[in-house]
């Protein structure tokens, strides 16, 4: 509604016209500015930041920025359902389970595991514990240096080998493998030998005056011998030693008291062994003479 000027008093009692339109006129006058004021609130002409009226009623309009009833009711009911799901189905920050309701670890499948302390254990559903990768750690390591000493050993015990052979024979190297070292020494061009006994096999002169012979042999030898050491002993019955030492052929033993003897001649070599004779002279023990015994014990036979 406009603002309307309320009609002055005419003048029939000047004093009392003059005091009251004086007063009219500056309600008038405050009305008058109030009506500016409150345009001035409705558009803002001078930017101080004061909402407009129509601004106003577009902000309160607009359902992008405030919400709707309906958009209440659906905040309500979504809250609701969150909350009920939350006590339906959400775990409390303080709770535990049974040990049947957490499932198994694989090498398929993640899950709970057992710590064990073992290393030798095959389980495939267990975790190892720290001592027990350092236990492995630590053997690991043994294994390691028992290996590096082993090599060290093995390479210093080839040279060795090595410098044996070729300090004997050569042909040997460093560079070889042990397959091929180990030929070398097979073929190496050695000198094979034997040993026996004759288990003091014996013969006797026949008479006082006369010598013995006794033939004595050896077989199974791998090898046909060149040269033949044995022991011979020369007594008499009554086990009197006159004579004893090693011999070989075409040797003769003697003693220089009595001219006792013991003769070898050639030894026959035979398709893995030997045969000999040993001779011996009639015994003689000074000032008498008594019968001889030959006899003859171990034997060295040498290719």
């Amino acid at each position: 509604m406009a603002l309307q000027q309320p009609e002055r008093i005419l003048p029939k009692d000047p004093g009392h016209a003059d005091l009251l339109n004086a007063r009219f006129d500056t309600l008038y006058e405050n009305d008058q500015e109030l009506a500016a004021q409150i345009e001035n609130i409705k558009n803002d002409p001078a930017g101080n930041d004061i909402a407009s009226k129509a601004a106003l009623d577009n902000h309160a309009a607009n359902t992008d920025l405030h919400v709707t009833a309906a958009k209440q009711a659906a905040w309500n009911a979504t809250e609701g359902n969150a909350k009920k799901y939350t006590e339906q189905y959400a775990a409390p920050k303080a709770h535990t389970h049974p040990a049947s309701d957490l499932p198994s670890a694989s090498t398929q499948a993640r899950g709970i595991v057992q710590i064990n302390t073992s290393v030798s254990s095959t389980a495939t559903d267990q975790a190892a514990a720290p001592i027990a990768v350092k236990t492995a750690n630590d053997r690991a390591n043994e294994a390691y240096n028992l290996a590096q000493q082993s090599l060290t050993q093995a390479v210093d015990f080839k040279n060795k080998i090595v410098g044996a052979i070729n300090g004997k024979f050569g042909g040997a190297s460093p560079d070889m493998s042990s397959d091929q070292i180990a030929s070398v020494i097979t073929n190496l061009p050695v000198k094979r030998w034997a040993k026996g006994t004759f288990n003091g096999q014996s013969a006797s002169s026949t008479g006082i005056g006369s010598g013995t012979s006794l033939s004595l042999s050896a077989t199974g030898l791998s090898f046909s011998p060149n040269i033949v050491f044995f022991q011979v002993k020369l007594t008499d019955t009554a086990g009197t030693v006159y004579l004893e030492g090693m011999a070989s052929q075409y040797q003769v033993i003697r003693d220089g008291n009595f001219n006792n003897l013991i003769n070898i001649f050639s030894v026959n070599k035979v398709a893995g062994g030997f045969s000999l004779t040993i001779y011996c002279s009639a015994l003689r023990t000074g000032g008498s003479s008594t019968l001889a015994v030959l006899r003859a014990y171990e034997w060295w036979a040498f290719e």
